[in-house]
């Protein structure tokens, strides 16, 4: 069966053009037409409309190489051989499976997101009943906006994260969102500042500094999630940009436990700060193991790949629930939280030890999830 042609239809330029989740609400429908796998697409938005520079960059970029045209499609409908016509409405926002379920449905409608599959004849007909309806388009575009955020969440996602850190980080992201140019190293970088006011405050501002970094370690945490979720909901996701993130996370932790040892150090607990420094050790003796294991199989670094071999040893791939609890104890998500109200509550001394204990067992699961690999 032959794909119909795509006609993407907005009451204004102005709906077109407006970001959704970061990303112009035609760009954004672009994409999920060339996901369905339509060839050829029309783009209209009131008589005369063209995009702006801003945003024909976008389409271009999420077309994907798909043919994207702006104006009336329904000549092409008949110059390109195509009886059928899926019309959709822009500021409905429909997904690609909505748009390839009214195709397969026999009168061509999908109730839920009204997209339209029509005689090529009556495109232009359908075409202005949608446009009068767009008195509701700046409603429906910014649910459409916040239902992009939502979906940012990640299966993986630990506790804290889940019920606190992600509903905080998914409102800034939905802030940020709203100025155009945003990138998810805008975030990284915010992530990176925020550890070095940490670190600073941990080695200047003496027990002050100790639950002001403590503070802002947190804040690091919850920030932390604010690069991933721009870059899923603006579908610019990269290995570089996930490695970046990945350092910035590394050095955030080993910055703070670092500082608090010190800390405590220039304050005269140095058995405790002893503690500290031990862990440090071990967690680099772990990371080093790990990147050593990469570079001989080539593979990417990963701090995952203790969780993963665990996961594995798991029924049909599901860890065990004392794998699950313990994957959930050690997460960035988690014992952030935790030092954050021991140190608050004057317990700044139990953190490190607590953190030596944890960074010894952690060597001991590197060392058995990578003997496979080193036999």
């Amino acid at each position: 069966m032959k794909l119909p042609l795509g006609v993407i239809v907005f009451a204004s330029g102005r709906d077109a053009e407006r970001l959704v989740a970061g990303v112009p609400a035609a760009a954004r429908s672009v994409r999920e037409a060339r996901r369905a796998g339509l060839s050829v697409c029309w783009v209209t938005a009131g008589a005369g409309w063209e995009p702006s520079a801003a945003t024909r960059a976008e389409i271009d970029r999420l077309a994907d190489g798909m043919d994207v045209h702006f104006g009336n499609g329904s000549a092409l409908a008949v110059e390109g051989g195509f009886d059928r016509v899926a019309m959709i409405p822009g500021d409905r926002q429909p997904a690609a499976e909505a748009i390839l379920r009214a195709i397969a449905e026999p009168d061509g409608i999908t109730q839920a997101d009204l997209v339209q599959v029509v005689p090529q004849e009556e495109a232009n007909q359908v075409a202005g009943r949608m446009t009068a309806q767009g008195a509701e388009s700046s409603r429906r575009l910014a649910a459409a906006a916040r239902a992009v955020v939502r979906s940012t969440a990640k299966p993986t996602d630990g506790i804290v994260s889940r019920h606190l850190n992600r509903p905080i980080s998914q409102a800034i992201s939905a802030l940020l969102l709203h100025f155009p140019g945003i990138r998810p190293v805008h975030a990284t970088v915010g992530t990176g500042l925020i550890a070095a006011a940490m670190f600073a405050s941990l080695l200047f501002w003496g027990a002050t500094g100790l639950v002001v970094g403590a503070i802002l370690f947190q804040a690091a945490s919850i920030f932390d999630g604010v690069d991933g979720e721009i870059s899923r909901a603006t579908f610019r996701s990269s290995p570089a940009g996930a490695k970046m993130d990945s350092l910035v996370d590394a050095a955030t932790n080993l910055s703070f436990l670092l500082g608090v040892a010190i800390n405590l150090q220039m304050r005269g607990e140095v058995v405790y700060a002893t503690f500290g420094y031990a862990g440090l050790v071990l967690l680099a003796s772990g990371l080093v193991m790990i990147g050593r294991a990469a570079a001989r199989s080539q593979a990417p670094f990963s701090f995952d790949v203790v969780k993963d071999h665990y996961r594995r040893q798991g029924t049909n791939g599901e860890p065990s629930r004392l794998m699950q609890g313990l994957t959930y104890l050690t997460s960035r998500d988690f014992f952030a939280l935790a030092f954050a109200l021991l140190i608050a509550f004057g317990l700044a001394p139990l953190v490190l030890a607590l953190f030596a204990v944890a960074a010894g067992g952690w060597l001991v699961a590197v060392i058995l999830a990578l003997r496979p690999t080193q036999a």
